[in-house]
């Protein structure tokens, strides 16, 4: 069957192209109000203030910049009237045989309402940075939209219940704020949690986190949030994930709540270039207008039975969220189940499929599937090949060019190996096949993650009816399409498109080029729901049986491709990321550059001219990880100290208690522990936090490592050891300061390169051991 209906084609293209673009246009958040809003209103601009001052540089927990940070703050709460307090606090987190600790300075501050009940909504983001990120968005975005809140407040009808604000330290370094504050007698007043958070600088607001049983908090998110944007797909995905934030120990510990974030720009995640000039208000403006509403409809109701059983909800249209019981999944599942049944049999009885060619439909849309994932293995590694400076987690500058040039290549060769598939298979027994396929697809995914299922659910629905009315019709029988034919698909294709297409694009945005298989693998099951569409345009644009329009779009989508790795190229405004911390040996006096890329870049190949590769064992007894090092001149830097307080011996037992410090005022603390025999060690107590060690394995023998990170003020910790009487301990002990010796980077870095982000680059460390 050949169409050649060029009017119906071209109007078939121009709408599927629009409807795409408009369900991702119709996520973007609400622009921002001017600076001189309403006082009872959030506005972006006075929120910016804030962020302003907060990331005016690094501030991570532990450094000069953060006890600003905390200054200012602090000054801030006391102005709203929050009567702010300093939580100085400990936490622990086991990490396999080594133990961390987290010595944080959370920030308090409460609003109180007219009831009299102690039921309190929490507010809260922390205040800290990564080492070498400015902290703009990760999370001065947050802070600055809760104090933006606080202040609308203050300005209209109190609330009934106390607002509890907790700008929480040391998130960046492994939760220990949020797990602090667990200590406070104010955690048991808390009955509901909004925390925020950003995963890159730009982009909607996504409510991407709500707790367990969250039926009630989700209707009252609908009821109030302006601009919603929230799903019960990214809950499923999320609960599986191993990515945690503050909210995670809240939800761990069985609050109620609330997680939103922003997402796109993720290349300034964690990096300088998270800086107050490159952060959306546009995104600022949704965060804050959503925890505002929230915050006022939420403190004028009863907190008391927060927890229903869990709902299925999803963004439509704009700021419509659909929401129903997800018990009635199992309703939609036998709907579907009945009109796929009644769709078959129409066709068959019509002979426009056989059962046959169903069945071949059904294996060669699962083998496309496979080979278009499959294809763009290869496709991402030499895109990643041409891009030697950046690194896939990293992020991308051009990653709206990457997404554009990715659909094109995914699209084309979708309609090419249709187009081959189509030589054995009729039109519509392919489409069939590609319905029992994306049928079973659903009905497992509503077996694993039932509150998913919707995203293929609701599509093959109403895909299914499309069809069906074809075959009723008989418009699968003309030998040309017409305006008919494409309305009727058209309007059955509408809903696949307004759901599926805006997740592919989230998708992309989350993962980029780390797993752009699974944007492609949504993108294909869309594609098939509107194949009949697609092959009405392909054939309409074709030449002598000649696929003119798949080549076309693998071509534009190659040139497309070449755009985006050109935009990648360093510059001011798009800096590459260079990796370099600098280790001296005290014992030794010998000191070492080392980086965690092989390849070097045209900064830090300055300090790598006759580099290896290995494990730091120069510095860390039980290094493992393979490290690219080079020699460096020693620094008369001073030493980090280990001063005995008490040394005893009771009960054959041995009492050895140190105060550690850092003259230099360094950030962290790393303690590698080597008694005489593994078992010597009975116990270790760091910062008044007894830890958990196991001994991990080195060329001189067992040791055990723990780290304190963020040193109090002081600059002083103290450590306690239990040891088996008569048995000496040997302590490496190291301090980290965040920044490289400056005397020794003879070529400054240029205006294109910035720090790697993480907690292992643009480091100096220094090692000095000590014997008891």
């Amino acid at each position: 069957m050949q169409y050649r209906h060029y009017a119906a084609a071209a109007f078939l293209l121009l709408a599927l192209t629009g409807f795409a673009l408009l369900s991702i246009y119709l996520l973007q958040p609400p622009s921002p109000k001017p600076a001189d809003a309403p006082t009872t209103e959030f506005a972006a601009g006075r929120a910016m203030q804030h962020v302003r001052e907060l990331a005016q540089e690094p501030h991570a927990m532990g450094t000069a910049a953060h006890a600003e940070a905390r200054k200012y703050l602090l000054q801030e709460m006391r102005q709203l009237g929050l009567r702010p307090q300093v939580q100085e606090a400990t936490a622990v987190n086991e990490a396999g045989k080594a133990a961390y600790v987290g010595y944080v300075y959370n920030l308090i501050g409460r609003l109180e309402g007219t009831g009299a009940g102690n039921e309190a909504i929490l507010l809260m983001a922390h205040y800290d940075s990564q080492p070498n990120a400015r902290g703009a968005a990760d999370d001065g975005a947050g802070v600055a939209a809760i104090l933006e809140t606080v202040r609308a407040l203050q300005q209209s009808e109190p609330l009934a219940h106390d607002v509890i604000v907790l700008l929480t330290d040391g998130e960046e370094y492994g939760l220990y704020g949020a797990k602090a504050f667990m200590k406070h007698p104010w955690a048991q007043d808390v009955a509901l949690v909004l925390n925020l958070e950003a995963r890159g600088n730009e982009g909607p607001s996504m409510t991407f986190e709500v707790s367990p049983q969250n039926g009630w908090v989700v209707k009252q998110y609908i009821a109030a949030a302006p601009y919603p944007f929230v799903s019960s797909l990214a809950y499923e995905i999320y609960s599986r994930m191993p990515n945690n934030t503050d909210f995670t120990i809240f939800k761990d510990a069985g609050y109620t709540g609330l997680n939103s974030a922003f997402i796109a720009g993720f290349v300034h995640y964690h990096k300088a270039s998270d800086a107050p000039e490159n952060l959306s208000q546009r995104s600022l403006q949704h965060h804050g207008s959503n925890l505002l509403a929230l915050t006022r409809h939420l403190g004028h109701i009863s907190l008391t039975d927060t927890k229903a059983p869990d709902s299925v909800f999803f963004n439509f249209i704009n700021g419509w969220v659909i929401r129903y019981n997800a018990n009635l999944n199992l309703l939609w599942v036998a709907v579907s189940t009945l009109l796929l049944v009644v769709t078959v049999r129409v066709g068959l009885r019509k002979k426009a499929v056989s059962v046959g060619q169903v069945a071949g439909g059904f294996f060669l849309y699962l083998l496309l599937l496979a080979v278009m994932v499959a294809l763009f293995f290869p496709i991402n590694s030499l895109v990643l090949r041409l891009l030697p400076l950046s690194h896939p987690f990293n992020g991308l500058y051009s990653a709206d060019y990457f997404f554009i040039a990715y659909l094109l290549l995914a699209l084309g060769l979708f309609l090419l190996l249709s187009w081959l598939v189509s030589r054995w298979l009729r039109l519509f027994s392919l489409v069939m096949g590609v319905l029992v396929f994306q049928f079973v697809l659903m009905v497992v995914l509503y077996v694993l993650v039932p509150n998913a299922a919707y995203l293929l659910l609701f599509p093959l629905l109403f895909s299914l009816a499309g069809v069906l009315a074809v075959f009723l019709t008989g418009l699968y029988a003309l030998p040309k399409v017409n305006f008919r034919f494409a309305l009727l698909l058209l309007a059955a294709a509408v809903p696949a498109v307004f759901l599926m297409m805006p997740i592919v694009q989230v998708v992309f945005v989350a993962f980029a080029l780390q797993l752009p298989m699974a944007m492609v693998a949504l993108f294909v099951l869309l594609l098939g729901l509107l194949l009949p569409l697609l092959r009405v345009i392909e054939r309409s644009f074709s030449w002598r049986g000649v696929p003119l329009l798949p080549l076309a779009l693998l071509l534009a989508g190659g040139l497309e491709v070449a755009r985006a790795i050109d935009h990648e190229k360093p510059s001011p405004q798009r800096p590459l990321h260079s990796h370099v911390s600098y280790f001296l040996n005290t014992d030794t006096g010998k000191a070492y550059w080392a980086s965690a890329f092989q390849t070097t870049d045209d900064w830090n190949t300055q300090f790598f001219k006759q580099a290896t590769t290995g494990p730091l064992t120069e510095i860390y007894p039980h290094a493992g990880i393979q490290y690219l090092k080079s020699g460096a001149e020693a620094l008369p830097l001073p030493a980090p100290k280990a001063e005995v307080m008490l040394d005893s011996v009771a009960g054959g037992e041995r009492l050895l208690r140190l105060r550690l410090s850092s003259p230099r005022r360094a950030a962290h603390l790393e303690l590698v522990l080597a008694p005489q025999t593994p078992d010597a060690l009975l116990g270790v107590s760091l910062a008044g936090e007894p830890l958990q060690l196991q001994p991990l394995e080195a060329p001189q023998g067992p040791v055990f490592f723990t780290r304190l990170h963020g040193l109090p003020t002081n600059k002083e910790v103290e450590l306690e050891l239990r040891l088996k009487s008569g048995t000496p301990l040997t302590l490496h002990l190291y301090d980290q300061r965040i920044g490289l010796p400056q005397q020794l980077v003879k070529q400054p870095k240029p205006a294109h390169v910035i720090a790697e982000q993480g907690r292992e680059s643009n480091l100096t460390v220094v090692r000095k051991t000590y014997t008891f």
